[in-house]
C-alpha cells in the first residue's frame, strides 16, 4: 500500500509505518502538511508523544483538511546522539524535529549546547556539519553512515509516540476522535458539551484546545472518544446543541507499551 509519511527514510513515522503496514510504499513528505496535501491511498501522521504531547501541526490539519481517521499505532521511542564527530566534547550544535528537541532537553542543557528545528529526526541526520549532532534513530544512524555518540538520550526511559493512520480500512471502531467548536462563549459551556460524554457513559481518552486562528480567544477542541457507532452519536446529537461537531472516524485502539 503506497502510504504518505513524514521521511526521509528512517525517521520515526517510518518505523510506526513499517510496523503497522504489511505491503508499505512509502511516499516520504517533508513536512506534516505535505502529508496531509498527499493523494496516496492513505496517510501516517504522528498526534501525541507521552513527553511533548499533542502535536499541534497534525490536530490544526485535522481539522483543516478532510481526512478520516482509520487507526492507530505506538511506537517506543529512543533518541541517539548522532554525529560526524567522534566525541560529545566536540559537538556544539544539536539539530531534530522540535518533539524530540523538546524531550532531551536535560542532556541539551547539561552541556550548553544551541539547537536548530528540522522537519523531521531523520533530515537533522542529513544535514550534519562540522561541530553538529542529531537527534534522531539508531536506525538514521546506520543508514547514513553516522556515529552514535551516545544512545537513549530523552529526558526519561519511558518515551512513546503515537501515530494516527489515515484514509485506510478500520480494523475496529473501538475509539473515535471528535473536533469541537462551541457556538458562543459563555460561562460553563465547555462543561455542558464534556458533559454529553459523561451522560452517555462515553470516557475521554484524550483532549486538547487549539487557538481557531481567527480570533484571540477563540479556541476549538481535539478529543478523542471512547466509543463510536449508536452510542457515540447520540453524545454527538447533544453536542450539536453547544457548536459544530466534526467526527474524524472510528478506529481500533493500539496496544500500549507497559
Amino acid at each position: 500500500m503506497k502510504v504518505a509519511l513524514l521521511g526521509p527514510e528512517g525517521t520515526y513515522t517510518h518505523q510506526a509505518a513499517e510496523k503497522y503496514f504489511e505491503d508499505l510504499e512509502p511516499e516520504f513528505c517533508s513536512t506534516i502538511r505535505e502529508v496531509f496535501e498527499s493523494d496516496t491511498e492513505a496517510k501516517l501522521v504522528p498526534i501525541e508523544n507521552s513527553l511533548g504531547g499533542g502535536v499541534t501541526d497534525t490536530i490544526d490539519l485535522l481539522r483543516e483538511k478532510d481526512e478520516k481517521i482509520s487507526g492507530e499505532v505506538v511506537l517506543p521511542i529512543q533518541h541517539a546522539l548522532i554525529s560526524d564527530e567522534k566525541s560529545i566534547e566536540d559537538i556544539e550544535k544539536v539539530k531534530s524535529h522540535p518533539q524530540a528537541l523538546a524531550q532531551c532537553k536535560q542532556i541539551i542543557e547539561q552541556h550548553g549546547w544551541s539547537t536548530e528545528e528540522t522537519n523531521s529526526t531523520a533530515d537533522a541526520v542529513t544535514g550534519l556539519e562540522t561541530g553538529e549532532a542529531a537527534l534522531a534513530s539508531e536506525i538514521a544512524a546506520e543508514i547514513n553512515d553516522k556515529n552514535i555518540l551516545k544512545r537513549s538520550v530523552q529526558d526519561r526511559d519511558v518515551n512513546v509516540t503515537r501515530f494516527l493512520v489515515l484514509n485506510g480500512e478500520p480494523e475496529a471502531r473501538e475509539k473515535s476522535s471528535l473536533i469541537l467548536e462551541p457556538g458562543e462563549d459563555r460561562p460553563g459551556l465547555l462543561h455542558a458539551m464534556l458533559s454529553c460524554f459523561a451522560g452517555h457513559e462515553i470516557n475521554l481518552s484524550h483532549i486538547q484546545s487549539r487557538p481557531t486562528k481567527e480570533k484571540l480567544g477563540e479556541y476549538y477542541f481535539y478529543v478523542e472518544a471512547e466509543a463510536s457507532g449508536e452510542k457515540l452519536q447520540k453524545a454527538v446529537t447533544a453536542l450539536e446543541t453547544y457548536g459544530d461537531v466534526q467526527n474524524l472516524g472510528g478506529y481500533r485502539k493500539a496496544e500500549r507499551p507497559e
